[in-house]
């Protein structure tokens, strides 16, 4: 697939992504932060954030060469995802017409181009699991677009109008994507649309999402004092764990090989401990010579890692470690050899206000966005007419 075709498919250019995305992340089912179901939720997400690993690898004693995403759990009250226990929905057992709103239909296709931008979402968070999306996720889905219907409708019958000169700049933006016009036209052909539509639905979605900033949002901002209140509400969720940051080198040596191939690789290890011993620079041996790539790139960085994040060899090493630039002996774990560097300590402590405000302010301001749009969409469902035929 080129890359001007991709840029497309599934046909998601900009305006169809900026309207379906506001839609379905404040309508929470779908968000990418969603907002927290019950207070321990979101003190957690607050908390935690500071004390996990920050660097893609941070998870690479447990899993080398991963990333920390694949190694957590989904947090408490995340989005149904697709996959798992639940059957299997195939896209051919879907009717032609899914729902109406108002009389309005979403049809068949604008489901399955929904599908894929939650899947696209899901992805880019890394919580995408394999298979086919369950009849719940589909549901999902088309809750969303139902609440972008009935909103897109009412942002019309108040008579909010896109600017064409905001139009033009967004048209704009999406052909910069483009060498030329002409990569850009065949994209819109092969896409089933052409630019009257794509300006079409530009100026649908700039009044939609006016009209959300203006009339279901408005400006409320949260206080510093009611973050204060939620953070001396929730001092024992406010805890930050002993942790360490560290950096690594691993040799890899499976658990189940040869016992000379172990060997070989645990005295690859015990050359690369006696050159930071001899005073190599840590980083460039690590960059050089660790298994772990991830971690290598980075001069073998973990980041900071809290006690039950990496393999119990692993940790016990780490946080014996007392003082900065202390070296740890080998270490072995299921996955080889390692050699583990502390570079900061930190004892267990209360997280500071000023440090957690950003984040207890910006869950409080989702959690405020969401209940406004629910209670929106749920207002418009009342006066109106929605059929679902899924």
């Amino acid at each position: 697939m080129t890359k001007q075709s991709s840029l497309l498919s599934p046909r998601f250019l900009a305006p169809r992504i900026l309207a379906l995305g506001l839609a379905v992340l404040l309508t929470g089912a779908l968000a990418c932060k969603p907002a927290p179901e019950s207070e321990e939720d979101a003190t957690a997400a607050t908390t935690s954030g500071e004390a996990a690993p920050s660097s893609p690898s941070a998870a690479s004693p447990a899993t080398p060469g991963g990333t920390a995403a694949s190694a957590q759990p989904a947090a408490p009250g995340t989005a149904p995802q697709p996959g798992g226990a639940q059957e299997a929905l195939s896209p051919d057992k879907l009717p032609a017409v899914v729902a109406k709103v108002n009389g309005q239909e979403i049809k068949k296709e604008e489901l399955l181009q929904g599908l894929q931008v939650a899947q696209m979402q899901l992805a880019q968070m890394g919580r995408l699991p394999q298979g086919a999306p369950p009849a719940s996720f589909y549901r999902e889905v088309l809750n969303n677009l139902i609440a972008q219907k009935l909103l897109q409708q009412e942002a019309k019958k108040q008579g909010i109008q896109a600017d064409e000169k905001e139009v033009d700049q967004q048209i704009a933006a999406v052909k910069k994507r483009f060498p030329t016009e002409q990569d850009f036209q065949k994209a819109l052909a092969s896409q089933g649309i052409n630019e009257a539509s794509l300006r079409k639905e530009a100026r649908e979605n700039i009044a939609f999402q006016k009209y959300i900033r203006t009339e279901v949002l408005g400006e409320n901002p949260v206080t510093e004092q009611a973050a204060r209140d939620f953070y001396n509400k929730n001092q024992d969720k406010m805890q930050q764990p002993e942790r360490v940051h560290v950096r690594h080198i691993l040799v890899k040596a499976d658990a189940n090989a040869p016992a000379a191939d172990k060997a070989k690789a645990r005295e690859k290890a015990e050359g690369l401990l006696a050159r930071v011993k001899g005073g190599e620079d840590f980083a460039k041996v690590a960059q050089e010579a660790s298994d772990d790539k991830g971690s290598g790139a980075r001069g073998g960085d973990l980041s900071w890692v809290t006690r039950g994040q990496m393999i119990p060899p692993f940790e016990n090493a780490a946080f014996a470690l007392k003082n900065p630039n202390e070296l740890s002996g080998i270490v072995e774990t299921s996955f080889g050899y390692h050699i583990i560097q502390l570079l900061e300590r930190q004892a267990a402590s209360t997280v500071p206000f000023e440090q957690a405000k950003g984040q207890i302010q910006q869950m409080l301001q989702q959690r405020q966005m969401q209940q406004q749009m629910e209670a929106k969409v749920n207002a418009l469902k009342a006066k109106g007419k929605v059929e679902v035929f899924l």
